[in-house]
């Protein structure tokens, strides 16, 4: 019973956690599969390249392409474009006023197009019309509760301009596994002619369905004559562009680009969880195996008594898998009332979405089916190998060693691959938490402690004198220390990109840079590093319409050999008809974004040639620790001067490292399951150090009567592990720093594989070991021998 149990303990256990990571795995693997002909979907992404390398590449396309390529691409069967034009809206409807993030612009054939359900409407009318808008379920409810929302108006203001749109239709929120999370999608003929083919500016996501036998890279190589083509003078001058067709379900887990708002996965964590499931279902079944091929010594006796009397060796292994098929259709069963019991606690604290459906998810039941067949298989033919080997005349004479079967050599080999996965797992996790804590650690070259940002309310106006009024009257709060305006704030992406020339470059190269819009008190209150030249200064009175300040990233980008070549430079901005704005100051490169990514070429600018550059935070560094007590001050003074708009806020170092959120749940599902690995690993040290006992009884009596202590015998048994446990820290130590060296390789800023790191694994496998052989061993060593010996 005692055998079976730990067999059992461990089964539910590698079971369950299998079955739970590649829940997880086909979760994350499979973003927008449920779209009809997905696997003909494709999103047009550009790619600017600079003296024939890939300068920079971000998700979105020129608005042109969309109508070029349907017109001369017989490969395409159709193409669908998206536009956000904003971050975000104001939402108004009667009294209830609410700000909109994830509110777009569409084609028409948006619902034809995709596979997203609409409750009312009609897929091919509902964004036909100009003013019209198509609204989610949970939009519907928000706004207009139980009354029918066909035919209602919504005001929506962005940027100066208010749209009416009357609602057309509403669709099923989208699914969990879609990397589009839209709210509400306005017709794209509410907009301008010019904007909707507009080719300088790559602000469109184009979703492209090609037919069926079309090749992507054969339209990725067709796409520069097209171009040429089409593209305006302003548009093509003196630059090459690609684009890169993108499958619709490669999306999710490819890297992060500028231009997308979604909260990407990890195809590398994917990969890495896959294969740490497995690695945990496999330490379950060579737990399991080694304790049944150890326990074939208690039955030897009973198999040569029943081959001595006839018995066929097919009745025996039909026995011997009946009691496998017993031992893991109830780790089955347990692993899915445990499941039942967890599943609410999981889906409110780990990662909704993937648990929601769990149970009608057909890979669940799929998976809990293989792998039952599996282990059963696999569990159960390894005692019967052993027992094809058992000679009649050696078990009656009770002489069938431990090495009957499989051999010594692979049954050892067998704990020793549970040693190495345990230590593997260990470095990892470690590794994984410290590359954590040294991304949220880490000096960003920007202080965004303490510090409580709002976003601005709708464009009105007068819109910029409220708001330069009101953050002059947010300085006089007791504790504010200061208050700046902004395009962005770290950790929101600078959605604003535009080519731009060095003055006197005589090859007028055109790079393409982040614009950045600030005021005079930005850049102090955020403690950005001027390395060369000066901040904004309200004493020149150009630095209002013509200066610029560069980031060291954007400095290099330009062409500049140093900071003191930048300063007094000049730089031409295509959008403004190449007008001439000097750089004043050089800054030091920060961390706008998490760690993850490398630094981006910004340029700082105070005017807004474009409504893209409005202000659209006001950052608030607080001093003193009653930061919510200043933020209820902040909202009064904001209710005061624009009473209908909501007082959006939050605390900048919070948001930042929202970052980081998918990062810490992948390091908190590795931390779990190592430990959970960890147990099974000593489940099996205990019942296999239970079986070596038992078969050495005799020997361990006779050892102590010829005087060995308690302490010797201890030492005996728990060195036979210890050097199965050196065998794989020699193995473990190697394989882990290749396996961490390459995953911290996806890392441009990445903390060091410290060699205590192997050490701490090592000692903790030992530890763990020693403290597990020993609770089993110490009742023998204390047993009498004599009692033992009349036993034997």
């Amino acid at each position: 019973m005692f055998y079976t149990l730990i067999s059992l303990i461990g089964l539910v256990i590698s079971m369950g956690a299998f079955v739970i990571l590649m829940n997880y795995v086909d979760f994350e693997s499979h973003y927008d599969d449920f779209h009809t002909d997905s696997d003909q979907i494709y999103r047009a992404e550009s790619y600017f390249t600079l003296n024939g390398t890939v300068a920079d590449s971000w998700a979105t396309s020129s608005f042109g392409y969309a109508g070029a390529m349907k017109a001369e691409f017989s490969e395409v069967k159709a193409i669908t474009r998206i536009n956000f034009k904003d971050n975000e809206r104001i939402v108004r409807y009667q009294d209830k006023i609410y700000r909109e993030r994830m509110v777009v612009f569409a084609d028409s054939n948006f619902f034809s197009f995709f596979s997203f359900p609409l409750l009312k409407g009609d897929p091919q009318k509902v964004l036909r019309e100009p003013n019209t808008i198509a609204i989610s379920a949970s939009a519907a409810k928000k706004y207009f509760g139980d009354a029918d929302p066909i035919g209602k108006v919504l005001d929506i203001t962005t940027r100066k301009v208010v749209f009416h749109c009357a609602v057309s239709g509403v669709f099923e929120d989208f699914p969990p596994q879609s990397h589009l999370k839209l709210d509400m999608i306005i017709s794209y003929a509410s907009t301008s002619q010019f904007e909707r083919d507009f080719w300088y500016m790559h602000s469109a996501y184009t979703y492209v369905k090609t037919n069926s036998e079309a090749d992507a890279r054969t339209i990725e190589k067709k796409f520069p004559a097209l171009a040429e083509k089409f593209k305006t003078e302003d548009a093509m001058r003196d630059k090459s562009w690609e684009i890169h067709m993108v499958p619709l379900s490669d999306i999710h887990l490819n890297p992060l680009k500028p231009m997308e708002f979604e909260v990407k996965g990890s195809k590398q964590n994917v990969r890495f969880i896959f294969v740490f499931a497995l690695i945990i279902l496999i330490v379950g079944w060579v737990n399991f195996i080694n304790i049944m091929t150890s326990k074939s010594i208690e039955r030897a006796g009973e198999i040569g008594l029943r081959k001595l009397v006839g018995s066929k060796m097919k009745h025996m292994m039909i026995q011997f898998f009946i009691e496998s098929f017993i031992i893991n259709f109830l780790a089955v069963s347990v692993f899915l009332i445990l499941m039942v019991i967890a599943l609410p606690f999981l889906t409110d604290l780990y990662y909704s979405p993937m648990f929601n459906q769990f149970w009608q998810r057909p890979m669940v039941w799929g998976l809990l089916v293989l792998i039952f067949l599996l282990s059963t298989l696999i569990t159960g033919a390894v005692p019967i190998l052993v027992l094809r080997k058992i000679k009649i005349a050696v078990v009656l004479k009770n002489r069938m060693s431990f090495r009957v079967g499989m051999g010594k050599g692979l049954r050892h080999g067998l704990i020793i691959f549970q040693f190495t996965a345990a230590i593997v797992l260990v470095v990892s996790t470690v590794t994984i938490r410290r590359q954590m804590d040294y991304m949220q650690g880490k000096d960003l070259g920007a202080d965004v402690t303490q510090t409580l940002v709002f976003k601005t309310p709708a464009k009105t106006d007068d819109y910029e004198g409220k708001l330069e009024m009101i953050t002059e009257k947010m300085k006089t709060i007791g504790g504010v220390k200061s208050v700046s305006r902004s395009s962005a704030v770290p950790g929101e992406m600078v959605d604003f990109f535009i080519a731009n020339q060095r003055d006197n470059d005589p090859e007028k190269v055109s790079v393409l840079t982040e614009m950045f819009r600030v005021d005079y008190d930005f850049i102090d209150a955020y403690q950005l590093k001027i390395v060369k030249g000066r901040n904004f200064s309200k004493s020149f009175g150009a630095d209002k319409d013509n200066s610029l300040i560069l980031t060291q990233s954007a400095m290099k980008l330009f062409g500049f050999k140093n900071e003191e070549e930048a300063v007094g430079g000049f730089i031409n901005l295509e959008g403004q008809g190449n007008k001439k704005y000097e750089v004043i100051g050089v800054l030091k490169d920060y961390h706008h974004l998490s760690l993850k990514e490398n630094f981006r070429p910004v340029v700082f600018l105070m005017f807004s040639p474009w409504n893209m550059l409005d202000f659209q935070y006001v950052s608030v560094k607080i001093q003193g620790a009653n930061a919510k007590a200043i933020a209820g001050m902040l909202e009064r003074e904001y209710k005061s001067v624009f009473p209908d708009s909501s007082f959006d806020s939050f605390f900048l170092d919070e948001f930042f490292n929202r970052q980081y959120k998918e990062d810490v749940t992948y390091g908190v599902i590795i931390m779990i399951f190592t430990w959970l690995t960890i147990f099974i690993v000593c489940l099996g040290i205990l019942g296999i150090a239970s079986l070596m006992l038992l078969r050495r009884t005799k020997e361990i009596a006779i050892r102590k009567i010829s005087g060995a202590k308690p302490w010797q015998i201890l030492k005996l048994i728990n060195m036979e592990f210890i050097r199965w446990v050196g065998l794989a820290i020699v193995i473990g130590t190697p394989l882990s720093w290749w396996i961490m060296h390459n995953w911290l390789e996806n890392f441009p800023y990445r903390t060091e594989i410290e060699w205590w790191i192997f050490v701490l694994a090592g000692l903790l496998t030992v530890l763990v070991t020693g403290i597990t052989v020993s609770i089993q061993t110490v009742k023998n060593a204390l047993e009498n021998p004599v009692k033992s010996l009349r036993n034997e």
